[in-house]
């Protein structure tokens, strides 16, 4: 099946928004407080500057994948090394993703259901979406990624409402730079994960005209982000809201209104659940077409689900120590291998462009 530009931009909204709308915020507060808005517009846009890249290098072969083209550029084993690297991030991510929904109704609805249930129980799911390929994935994110914006814009009028307003100024005359740089980095690694939308071809052309829809989609997100952290501050304040785990879902059940909008949580967990199984399906895809390169097309049957018991296996030791788990996801250290993998269509543009000029075009 063929996908068109506008619904790549509404699956790059679910699949940016799924984790950064719900984990990205509490970290920021408790690092940059009241300049935190200037971190995420200029990590923002910084990712969009790896999706630029993403895009040059998609189009040197348009109807091509660049897991099948990339050694032409790279070399056989440095490609290979470089594939292996991305197959890794992957797992990983998929592992934090599982763990994370472990957590989440772990603690606030299936207390004391052993994790390891929960976690086999995603991965299953996670395993199912994943086997129906990225086609099924962009059409699940259609309906997903229009409710998301508009619960959005009706929640903030929730939000704004009990608002303390007397904090706006503080978010103009407290600056650090050195802050501001560091966290920006970290927005950065959020928001620049288009290395894996080198995988949609061919099922997408990567073109030009694929630029200006994701670049709106990431945009999007960067703005929803925005207003969480926004009403985050505004609500609860840089030192109550550090200590929020999931700051959207809490502002909705502090709520004292009884309409549909103060009692909307389940709509909102629908939401976020919905898309964290696109995403993490996705990267799982991602995993799968970087294995099938290695192992030169076989074992074709058994990949996903070995690669899902690999994240499976990940997330059950992290639910063993938490603590562990929130090092890791939380380190600065963390970001810099976030964004080695993320410069990936960076450090083959370079090369094909030194290739090219001196002479060395691809076939």
């Amino acid at each position: 099946m063929r996908t068109s530009k506008w619904q790549m931009t509404r699956f790059s909204i679910v699949y940016l928004g799924s984790q950064s709308t719900m984990f990205l915020i509490p970290g920021l507060i408790e690092t940059s407080s009241y300049q935190g808005w200037i971190s995420l517009i200029l990590g923002g846009f910084l990712g969009l500057i790896l999706l630029y890249f993403t895009i040059l290098v998609g189009k040197l072969k348009p109807g091509i994948g660049w897991v099948e083209f990339g050694a032409e550029i790279m070399g056989k084993w440095l490609h290979g090394i470089i594939v292996i690297l991305l197959l890794c991030w992957c797992i990983n991510y998929v592992s934090y993703d599982i763990h994370n929904f472990a957590l989440f109704f772990g603690g606030n609805y299936l207390r004391g259901t052993p994790p390891l249930f929960i976690i086999l129980v995603v991965g299953l799911v996670i395993m199912y979406t994943a086997h129906l390929g990225f086609a099924s994935m962009v059409y699940m994110s259609e309906g997903i990624a229009l409710i998301c914006i508009v619960f959005a814009i009706l929640s903030t009028y929730l939000f704004i409402q009990h608002a303390e307003y007397s904090m706006l100024p503080a978010f103009i005359h407290y600056h650090d730079p050195r802050i501001v740089i560091k966290d920006s980095i970290t927005v950065m690694s959020w928001f620049g994960e288009w290395v894996v939308f080198l995988f949609v071809a061919p099922e997408l052309k990567i073109s030009n005209k694929i630029m200006k829809p994701l670049s709106l989609g990431g945009i999007t997100v960067i703005l929803i982000v925005l207003i969480v952290w926004l009403m985050t501050m505004l609500n609860f304040g840089p030192y109550l809201g550090k200590e929020l785990q999931f700051p959207f879902l809490q502002m909705i059940r502090s709520s004292s209104n009884d309409d549909l909008l103060g009692n909307s949580d389940p709509i909102l967990i629908g939401i976020w659940s919905s898309s964290m199984f696109i995403h993490s399906s996705f990267m799982i895809y991602v995993a799968y077409r970087c294995a099938l390169y290695l192992t030169r097309q076989k074992a074709k049957k058994v990949m996903i689900p070995l690669l899902t018991v690999c994240s499976i296996t990940i997330a059950f030791v992290y639910s063993m120590n938490v603590a562990v788990y929130y090092h890791n996801y939380y380190s600065f250290n963390t970001t810099i291998f976030w964004l080695i993998v993320e410069f990936i269509p960076v450090y083959y543009f370079i090369v094909a462009w030194v290739r090219s000029k001196s002479g060395k075009q691809l076939k």
